[in-house]
């Protein structure tokens, strides 16, 4: 992967920043006609993940309890672009307000 990294033509790098400037500024245009400062999302969902490792907006993910299986389960907060801090306090009520922070899963099931 670093090698092929390494082949890219620098006017496909700059194509590429251009659309990721394009898509970070249609994000940051739906979130503010929303009046959205934070959103939550399954912190394993594809689209989501996409899209703000494309952008660069802020996430945070915590713990929300255990599955049916036993496994750990989790939620993401995600802010505007350079919003890291509406995201962090929207994350530290919903811990405050939970105790899934606290839980453990049970490890002694094979």
């Amino acid at each position: 992967v670093f090698r092929h990294s390494r082949l890219i033509p620098a006017v496909e790098y700059v194509q590429a920043n251009r659309i990721r400037t394009l898509a970070m500024q249609a994000m940051q245009k739906v979130l503010h006609a929303a009046r959205i400062d934070v959103y939550v999302a399954p912190s394993f969902d594809e689209a989501d993940l996409t899209r703000t490792n494309l952008t660069g907006h802020p996430a945070v993910v915590v713990p929300n309890g255990v599955t049916a299986k036993g496994q750990s389960s989790s939620i993401a907060f995600t802010g505007r672009l350079y919003g890291e801090a509406a995201a962090l306090l929207v994350a530290k009520a919903y811990q405050d307000a939970t105790d899934y922070h606290l839980r453990k899963p049970d490890l002694s099931t094979n």
